[in-house]
């Protein structure tokens, strides 16, 4: 019981947070030591690396900026396709960058890690062909100064894969971090759909796709089976709606 209230005032503190430092988000992520662990079991989290190659048309071979990398998940599935000639995996965490090191090196696949504490990154402009974000805008409590910087790094015509919860599964992310049923979000704020939208274009961009995914997170293969059918039939408005993540290709 000790524990559940010791989560819930944590979770609290993280919901009611207005701003907070990529020290902050780094710090927390240090602490989920376990994440690959945890979401080698969860459904929901592979579909983010699955739907966003579908959806996106980043050029096979392309030098790209993989943004919270976290472990080196998603360089190693885009690179597995194709689509990394390289890779440059920055993350806020430190524990995260030496398990995307180790994790990376096992398939030989070309990448350089950068430790980052500051919104802006040591890169020049327009120096990478395409940028893979994978849930990692609402950790940021300045998002449009984040997706400015981004579009600073982007090739003309090279193109941002983005994904971020929907707004209105926070609460169940939130009861599931207190319950103990997944790893929190630590330091986050969910960004409403029109918010999100207006901050990649006024930084620049060109929303060129957009998709809503995963109904159903996880459970048996038949409710999952169930759940991948109703994103087939359901009308975008009630998918964009119900659905847990928002897909978004961002075209400079």
């Amino acid at each position: 019981m000790k524990r559940f209230f010791q989560r819930l005032l944590k979770e609290i503190e993280y919901i009611t947070t207005k701003e907070w430092t990529l020290n902050d988000t780094g710090n927390f992520w240090d602490s989920i030591a376990d994440y690959d662990d945890i979401n080698e079991k969860t459904y929901s989290y592979s579909r983010r690396f699955v739907d966003g190659y579908r959806l996106c048309s980043i050029p096979d071979n392309s030098y790209i900026l993989d943004i919270c990398a976290r472990t080196g998940n998603g360089t190693k599935f885009f690179y597995e396709k194709g689509k990394v000639r390289k890779s440059v995996c920055a993350d806020v965490s430190s524990v995260f960058q030496n398990i995307c090191s180790s994790n990376l090196r096992k398939y030989n696949i070309p990448f350089e890690t950068l430790l980052f504490k500051k919104y802006r990154l040591p890169f020049t402009e327009r120096e990478f062909d395409a940028i893979i974000c994978f849930e990692t805008v609402e950790h940021f409590s300045k998002p449009a100064i984040f997706i400015n910087e981004l579009y600073r790094l982007l090739k003309p015509g090279g193109e941002m894969l983005l994904t971020t919860p929907n707004f209105l599964w926070g609460p169940i992310h939130w009861m599931a971090a207190v319950f103990n049923f997944h790893h929190s979000e630590g330091p986050h704020r969910f960004l409403r759909r029109k918010n999100l939208v207006s901050i990649i274009i006024d930084a620049g961009f060109k929303i060129i796709k957009e998709a809503s995914t995963v109904i159903i997170p996880g459970g048996p293969q038949s409710i999952i089976r169930f759940g991948e059918y109703l994103e087939k039939k359901l009308p975008f408005y009630f998918i964009s709606l119900l659905a847990l993540r928002r897909i978004l290709i961002c075209q400079k």
